[in-house]
């Protein structure tokens, strides 16, 4: 059975095609992204702009067309912060729908959470050691405090990139000033997570989705590494981090274009981002950075073969 799950980011849409086998094998087919910017211009007006729409429906065309060549059976669309928060959100969803004959589900940030966890624990392989997994999206950020077994603690916050670039419009190079003013910030919006970070005693940050797999391109570019492609995670040393947080509050925005590994999709929001991943490192006892290829849509993937397996024992014990 051929599956398809649509992750509708406020920055990027993604698209995986998956094939699941009688045995409960899954073997991924097809991934591509979208830099959509659904959220650009109308994010914190809760309204996704004319523009961002047109953006979506040229990028809905496309992975339409990719979904029929691989004669998927079932497609899961997922909608997050953009347009769960947007006035428009729904009309837009019903669009798609008109348009594309698929269905797109609008998550709560408790949710996309959820997804976020079951995508990372099986990329990284969690133990019983309790880490933090952070999705830096472009509408919200998603902080789970798990272990290979439980979810201790987790929460969505409305701090997107975008909605912080917007926001606050820092200057190119960003100065100093306004490095503290984003600080102060999110020193007022995240101190029940600090909390909660000191409370289960985490040292370890696991990063999924746009920004940390962009450190990781970044850091394995700088160091002629092979892509290391077919690894679902990757450790992202301290001081390598430090190194290129640096580089990048030091740079325009052209300069980070000319990045050998720069993703041009994130290109705007990786200043931004890396204070947000800088500000969790000073403020808790982080030192462990990891890389989680997995994320929302590979997490959904898992928790569909999950119910279908369910599915399948209810009816068996049924016989």
């Amino acid at each position: 059975m051929r599956i398809s799950i649509i992750d509708l980011g406020t920055n990027t849409f993604n698209l995986l095609v998956a094939e699941i086998s009688a045995d409960k094998q899954i073997n991924i087919l097809h991934r591509s992204k979208y830099p959509v910017k659904l959220g650009e211009g109308g994010i914190n007006q809760n309204y996704i702009t004319d523009e961002a729409q047109e953006r979506a429906h040229l990028a809905f065309v496309e992975m339409k067309e990719i979904i029929n060549s691989y004669q998927t059976v079932k497609t899961f669309g997922f909608a997050t912060s953009a347009i769960r928060t947007a006035n428009n959100g729904i009309d837009f969803v019903k669009q798609i729908r008109r348009d594309f004959d698929i269905d797109i589900q609008v998550i709560s940030g408790n949710r996309e959470a959820e997804l976020i966890y079951y995508g990372t624990r099986e990329a990284v392989g969690l133990d019983d050691e309790v880490v933090a997994i952070l999705d830096i999206g472009g509408g919200s950020n998603e902080i789970i405090i798990a272990n290979s077994e439980k979810i201790f603690w987790k929460k969505s916050y409305p701090l997107g990139m975008t909605r912080l670039l917007e926001q606050f419009q820092p200057s190119d190079p960003i100065k100093m000033d306004e490095i503290k003013e984003i600080e102060m910030f999110l020193k007022d919006k995240l101190s029940d997570l600090i909390e909660a970070l000191n409370k289960y005693t985490v040292n370890k940050l696991i990063g999924s989705s746009g920004s940390f797999s962009t450190l990781r391109q970044v850091i394995l570019a700088e160091e002629k590494t092979e892509t290391l492609s077919d690894q679902t995670h990757y450790n992202i040393k301290l001081e390598d981090f430090n190194s290129l947080h640096q580089r990048f509050l030091d740079s325009t925005l052209e300069e980070r274009t000319q990045m050998e590994g720069m993703d041009s999709a994130r290109v705007h929001l990786m200043v931004i981002a890396s204070v947000f991943i800088n500000f969790l490192v000073k403020e808790s006892e982080l030192s462990i950075l990891f890389q989680s290829a997995y994320a929302l849509k590979e997490g959904a993937l898992f928790d569909y073969l999950k119910t279908l397996s369910q599915s399948e024992n209810l009816i068996s014990s049924d016989k």
